[in-house]
């Protein structure tokens, strides 16, 4: 930023965003005059309000698949009749070579 009393560029001093603006302060070390720029809406204020208005018509809207209202249980496992180690072992057995 050029200084408006001397005309030599200024220092930025301090950027602050915490109230939903972007606020710069320059100080000129020339002269010592200091001057406030006001850049618009922050980036996060914008985010906060694009998520706040989906969370609104998220809400708004009927749920398209509503969970289940009962629990259903699995039905149970039936053991092998056979073991383990005649499972893992059978692919040999079988074998005709």
């Amino acid at each position: 930023m050029i200084c408006t009393k001397c005309g030599s560029l200024m220092d930025q001093t301090d950027k602050n965003s915490f109230s939903g603006r972007v606020i710069r302060e320059y100080l000129c070390r020339k002269c010592g005059h200091t001057d406030c720029e006001d850049d618009g809406v922050a980036l996060w204020q914008v985010l906060h309000d694009a998520r706040e208005q989906d969370e609104a018509e998220s809400a708004a809207r009927p749920a398209t698949n509503p969970p289940p209202t009962q629990h259903q249980a699995h039905p149970p496992v039936q053991p092998s009749p056979r073991s383990l180690w005649q499972r893992l072992t059978g692919v040999f057995r079988n074998r005709t070579d």
